[in-house]
């Protein structure tokens, strides 16, 4: 039988700090290293597949930590940009008490837990970093993003999900994602058909593995 299991990447730095992280790349704590060995350590039994990340450091971490502390080490995680977290543009960097103070508590809300709400875009400089970033250079459509909306991520991820995904567990395959708060909410709506709104309001621990019972759409 197929199965998919989604973990959030452990606690990073910008978690700890309580600042927007969205695309940065922020490392895990110490805590946050801990928190990927226990993850690996409540999966014992598991044999996947696959394991998929995004290409932003506190998540590749959390992979390659859950790979050598679970014994998975015939497995090589596929990162990829669409796994990413949602891009928060201008509130990136900045800590949310002083996200709330420039821009409105209101706002910043509606940013944070809204469908469609985009904060403010990046400015120039960071993206123009991002388009000299390797990860990124040769990718014009993941470059030029400034800043998303829950509802921008479920569209840029949902090709990584009919094309990569899907067809993994549509293969009877077990596949582990290790992604990001937003990025998962995004997923599970994609690959559940769950209401946007509600896995907006869904809570996800770092490093806890959720199983999701997956609709695998008809080849």
């Amino acid at each position: 039988m197929p199965r998919l299991v989604l973990l959030r990447h452990g606690e990073s730095v910008a978690n700890a700090e309580d600042v927007f992280a969205g695309w940065l790349n922020v490392p895990l704590t110490e805590r946050g290293r801990t928190e990927a060995r226990e993850a690996a350590r409540s999966l014992a039994g598991l044999c996947p597949d696959a394991v998929h990340t995004s290409v932003l450091g506190r998540a590749v971490e959390t992979a390659r930590l859950l790979i050598e502390e679970a014994g998975w080490e015939l497995l090589s995680p596929s990162a990829h940009w669409r796994l990413n977290e949602r891009h928060y543009g201008a509130l990136q960097g900045l800590a949310k008490d002083e996200a709330r103070a420039r821009f409105g508590a209101g706002n910043v809300q509606w940013w944070r837990r809204g469908v469609d709400g985009r904060p403010p875009p990046a400015d120039d400089a960071v993206l123009a970093d991002q388009r000299a970033d390797p990860r990124y250079a040769a990718l014009p459509e993941a470059a030029a993003i400034a800043g998303e909306s829950l509802a921008d991520v479920v569209e840029r991820m949902t090709p990584y999900w009919r094309n990569v995904l899907a067809p993994e567990l549509a293969a009877d395959r077990t596949v582990v994602v290790v992604g990001h708060g937003n990025a998962l909410r995004a997923l599970m709506h994609v690959c559940t058909g769950t209401s946007l709104g509600e896995t907006a309001s869904r809570e996800l621990g770092t490093a806890v593995p959720v199983t999701i019972q997956a609709q695998i759409p008809v080849p």
